[in-house]
């Protein structure tokens, strides 16, 4: 009895087993397919088979349309409409130009006339202010020996040779800013002129003009005496130049101004 029952319920469970493993299939292959399906649709979403004349180039720019994309910092939808060419902008651009007009529209070449006058002469440095040999030029900011003091300093003017008595001129019309003594440089006559001040230096105390006279090119000033701190040299004037404050090359102004 209890043999047939154990033998029945054996069957029973086969039976069983084997529904359930094709149900199982059953599944699976339903999953399968929907799992096709579902991965084709995204495909053909994201790249989409052109039509029959649409360039795979005109699909790939709906592609990004539709995705929202921009191409190169750019909207798909602004690049297209800015790559179109404006209406007759061709035509303009490839119309020739009237040499007439064109003509017409250049500047004359011909000179205009200078209401200006022509220089008087006396507008500048015309003369140098004592002969024209240079026994020490101006340093700048460069040091060199000087053999009065033992020591090396820079040399803020250009030394002229001249006998001691001879007469000092302006080397253009000016007014006398200042005439003094200074310790190093002797008597001294400070005339501004038009673009820069002079400073004429080593000169005989009595001077011929004071402060606050105005002076002619070429007119006598005062004589040459002697620089105290050059005095080992042989005599001539110390001639400086100022121009912004700042001391310049004296040859700078003169160089030509009296051949």
């Amino acid at each position: 009895m209890s043999k047939m029952h154990f033998e029945k319920t054996k069957k029973k469970g086969s039976k069983t087993s084997k529904g359930f493993y094709i149900a199982l299939g059953v599944c699976l292959i339903a999953i399968g397919a929907a799992a096709w399906t579902t991965y084709d649709g995204v495909k053909n979403y994201m790249n989409p088979t052109p039509l029959s004349g649409e360039s795979s180039s005109t699909a790939s720019s709906s592609k990004d349309r539709q995705a929202g994309h921009t191409m190169s910092g750019i909207f798909a939808e602004s690049s297209e409409i800015s790559s179109r060419p404006e209406s007759g902008s061709s035509k303009a651009s490839s119309k020739p130009q009237d040499p007439v007009s064109s003509q017409a529209k250049e500047p004359s070449s011909a000179p205009a006339s200078s209401s200006a006058p022509a220089s008087s002469g006396n507008d500048g440095v015309n003369i140098y202010p004592s002969g024209q040999k240079v026994t020490k030029e101006f340093s700048g900011k460069d040091p060199i020996y000087s053999q009065t003091l033992n020591d090396w300093r820079v040399h803020e003017g250009v030394d002229f040779s001249a006998e001691k008595g001879s007469m000092v001129k302006a080397v253009s019309d000016g007014t006398v800013k200042d005439v003094y003594e200074d310790p190093m440089l002797g008597t001294t006559i400070v005339i501004t002129h038009k673009d820069f001040e002079a400073y004429y230096c080593g000169l005989g105390s009595t001077t011929l003009v004071k402060k606050g006279d105005a002076v002619k090119l070429g007119q006598d000033i005062g004589s040459i005496n002697v620089v105290p701190s050059e005095s080992v040299e042989e005599n001539h004037l110390h001639f400086g130049i100022k121009q912004n404050d700042q001391w310049v090359n004296p040859l700078d102004f003169l160089k030509g101004s009296n051949s």
